[in-house]
């Protein structure tokens, strides 16, 4: 193709011309022999997905313009520009620029300069011609369905956002006319409801996601662009995770339902905890970490799984906010009836405007570091119910920033202190393993067929024998009918008989025979728990429920309390596990 044509759809690209809106995204192949495409589309037909063909690449950047696509099969072979050129230009386009693509070539597969060129332009796989049929439509559906999980994660974040926007611009509303006490307390009940019914709606699709990202570790598939995709959609999952962790403790804070577990803690403990839960993401980035411990035990009245939540925090809003490569630093000493704490990075600093305005809340002056301006917030608050208070500094933008929190020290003589280092005896259950356990017979109640489905696959791949209904009703007669040792109840089920009536009716029905019954909800509030227990429920665990909180629920009669205690003590991030920590 002439170069002036080329130009053409290059400027069409970067002006954003003909974007399509609103259809799901197809299949895209691209090859100048109609022959290669008519096989392709033979061997794809069963993924009920339409396939559009181009048969050069000037006409698939057309299409490109026109629509979206969840895959594009492109030959490299091809007259004028050829696939890699195409290639080049569908990556330099910010809205093409993630879609997977997947080479297909008659070259021999053993040319590794020209597989190294290929995935250099961002491809994630290469096929080889003649194609096998299976092979072409195995590797198509994981693209294809990680798109439908990534379209519907975006959906709910941009419900989250247009929510909260909502949310804000009615406060602000609500500000201005000055209510009375009674009405903003009314009106605080209302916020924190809504955030609850939030929580839920999220974590429901998040679940999923969790539970399929865990099957597709016990399948143990040996492929290195697939575990590419999962580890990156691990991180996205626990980013989605913890966004929504930090909008609930923001308003448990607000609304006074964060209580202290105030004991003797030890400062030196609190930040090896913090770092080890940092470490991963300082990791990604190529950070150096320099860490200067305290030089003498400095006692706290702290929680301390609180403390290392402030910690982590801003050590991941450094890591976040430095460019990779950069040094963070972390140190902490003794300022007189005070303990002080400092984390320094030589990031994108703080401009002098915004330094008095980073920790109110919803604001993020700093573009990059994603979030919803939450974890700063979380840090000031937390740091006041401590008695404390904490400060930022920065010379300015390119600058690096530092934070430093001061916190008043217990009277160390009165409380005998570990070693920093030293581990505190676990309770049993908080030793929970990957031991699957011995094989029980299990029931799960569920009506999301995805929740339900991808909840059966892992627990079968764990070597449990499972049944499953979609509702309150037909899971009473599963229960009653196959006597299984323990069931795991959705709460929020259509049909007017949700997961507590079911639990109620098979106490009445069983009694003491009756299966251990476990809720699996979005809902996590104490009144929740306190609901779950007085409907006969033994345990209770929120969504999305990670596989280590799975197995112990399942080797166990664990109490709910303590399932939730550990939950809160995961997401409040002492430690990161599988499936539910991610950077602030």
């Amino acid at each position: 193709m002439a170069r002036s044509a080329l130009q053409g759809v290059e400027e069409d690209f970067a002006n954003g011309e003909g974007r399509g809106q609103g259809a799901p995204p197809d299949i895209l192949v691209v090859d100048d022999d109609p022959g290669n495409l008519a096989a392709i589309e033979v061997a794809l037909g069963e993924l009920g997905r339409n396939l559009v063909k181009a048969r050069s690449g000037e006409e698939a950047l057309r299409h490109l313009l026109a629509r979206d696509f969840a895959l594009i099969l492109l030959d490299v072979n091809m007259p004028g520009m050829d696939g890699f050129e195409t290639a080049r230009v569908i990556r330099e386009r910010p809205r093409s620029r993630h879609v997977p693509i997947i080479f297909v070539t008659a070259y021999n597969r053993e040319d590794i300069e020209l597989m190294l060129r290929g995935y250099s332009l961002g491809a994630v796989d290469f096929l080889f011609k003649p194609i096998v049929p299976e092979v072409l439509r195995a590797k198509a559906a994981v693209f294809v369905e990680l798109q439908n999980r990534t379209a519907e994660v975006r959906r709910q974040a941009e419900m989250l956002r247009e929510m909260e926007r909502r949310e804000l611009e009615r406060r602000m509303q609500e500000e201005r006319q000055a209510w009375e006490s009674q009405a903003l307390r009314e009106e605080n009940q209302r916020k924190d409801e809504f955030l609850a019914v939030l929580a839920h709606e999220l974590r429901n699709p998040l679940s999923p996601l969790v539970t399929g990202l865990e099957l597709i570790k016990c399948y143990d598939i040996e492929h290195e662009g697939l575990e590419r995709v999962r580890e990156s959609m691990e991180r996205q999952v626990r980013h989605l995770i913890r966004l929504v962790d930090d909008l609930l403790d923001v308003s448990r804070i607000s609304r006074g339902k964060i209580a202290l577990r105030l004991e003797p803690v030890e400062l030196n403990r609190v930040l090896h905890q913090a770092v080890e839960s940092a470490e991963a993401l300082l990791a990604e980035r190529h950070h150096e970490l320099v860490v200067e411990h305290c030089d003498e035990p400095l006692l706290l009245n702290g929680d301390q799984v609180r403390l290392t939540q402030v910690v982590a925090n801003l050590l991941h809003n450094a890591a976040r906010y430095t460019d990779p490569g950069g040094r963070v630093e972390v140190s902490c000493g003794r300022d007189g009836r005070f303990a002080v704490l400092r984390v320094a990075d030589n990031g994108r600093g703080i401009a002098p405007q915004f330094l008095d305005r980073i920790f109110d809340i919803f604001v993020q002056e700093r573009e990059g570091g994603g979030g919803l301006g939450l974890g700063l917030t979380l840090v000031h608050r937390l740091v006041q119910l401590h008695g404390g208070a904490v400060r930022a500094y920065s010379e300015g933008n390119g600058r690096g920033s530092e934070f430093v929190v001061r916190l008043p020290l217990l009277d160390e003589a009165r409380v005998a202190v570990r070693p920093a280092h030293e581990t505190a005896p676990a309770a049993p259950e908080e030793n929970g393993d990957a031991r699957p356990g011995p094989p029980l017979r299990i029931v799960v109640i569920e009506d999301q067929d995805d929740v339900r489905d991808a909840m059966q696959a892992l627990l079968e791949g764990w070597g449990h024998r499972v049944e499953s209904a979609p509702d309150g009703r037909s899971g009473i007669e599963l229960i009653l009918r196959s006597r299984p040792e323990l069931a795991l109840v959705d709460i929020g089920m259509p049909g007017g008989l949700d997961g507590y009536a079911v639990a109620r009716r098979v106490r009445a029905e069983l009694g003491p025979l009756s299966p251990r019954l476990v809720a699996l909800t979005g809902f996590g509030r104490e009144e929740d728990r306190e609901r779950a227990r007085r409907a006969g429920f033994d345990s209770h665990l929120t969504k999305p429920a990670g596989p280590r909180e799975l197995r112990r629920v399942l080797r166990s009669d664990t109490d709910g309390d303590t399932l939730h205690r550990e939950s809160d003590q995961r997401q409040g991030r002492p430690s990161a596990p599988n499936a539910s920590a991610a950077g602030r």
